[in-house]
């Protein structure tokens, strides 16, 4: 879905990613990779096949989109080394042409030399373009005449149907001054977000992005 925002023009996509029109660069936030590893490497029996299914949706958006950058909105990968690094390194090495930035997160706990080892550039503080800081939790104080995008969260709607069933689905959380992204991980949680007055929400259900309010 084609969107002017902030000013901006993006393309929502409902593979819970943001095309960015006016610079080229693909946002994604909260991919999680390698979650499924974190778990099997704890003794926690989990499905194989998830990050495989996600970097192939990674390779969808990028065919798609051809960003000039694919930036990270933290989280970009779950949590310390496991073997599932080493399969996203193969993915690396295959698309190593691609310029990737990480705004770091709280999950981004692996060692700054591995990142250097995937050719990923580190953001350590909040990163500033046009008029949009892009952090990977919402700022505690949005400068004046700026626009915070963030992740973090993993915003979910909560709809109602006429015979009291419900449904709750990522989105896309938009308000004054700042724009909530989905997860990306298809291995991640959601949390409901209770609608302000002045939100606009952007709903992801069958493949579809669709306006809420």
């Amino acid at each position: 879905m084609e969107v002017k925002l902030y000013g901006n023009s993006f393309v929502l996509s409902p593979d819970k990613a943001l095309f960015w029109e006016d610079t080229g660069m693909l946002i994604i936030s909260d991919a999680h990779f390698t979650k499924e590893s974190h778990f099997r490497k704890n003794g926690i029996a989990i499905p194989s096949g998830i990050l495989q299914h996600d970097l192939m949706r990674l390779n969808q958006l990028i065919q798609r989109f051809n960003p000039t950058i694919v930036l990270f909105l933290g989280d970009m990968f779950h949590s310390e080394a496991n073997e599932g690094l080493n399969e996203f390194l193969t993915w690396r090495e295959i698309n190593a042409a691609i310029d990737i930035q990480l705004v770091v997160g709280n999950h981004d706990v692996l060692s700054r030399n591995w990142y250097h080892t995937a050719n990923i550039e580190i953001v350590e503080d909040n990163l500033l373009i046009n008029n949009i800081v892009l952090s990977h939790d919402k700022l505690a104080e949005i400068p004046e005449g700026k626009v915070n995008f963030f992740g973090h969260i993993h915003p979910a709607i909560l709809l109602q149907g006429l015979a009291k069933q419900t449904l709750r689905l990522p989105c896309f959380y938009c308000d004054t001054n700042y724009m909530m992204l989905p997860a990306f991980g298809k291995f991640t949680g959601f949390k409901t977000i209770t609608a302000q007055k002045d939100a606009t929400i952007f709903a992801i259900g069958d493949n579809e992005i669709f306006k809420v309010n």
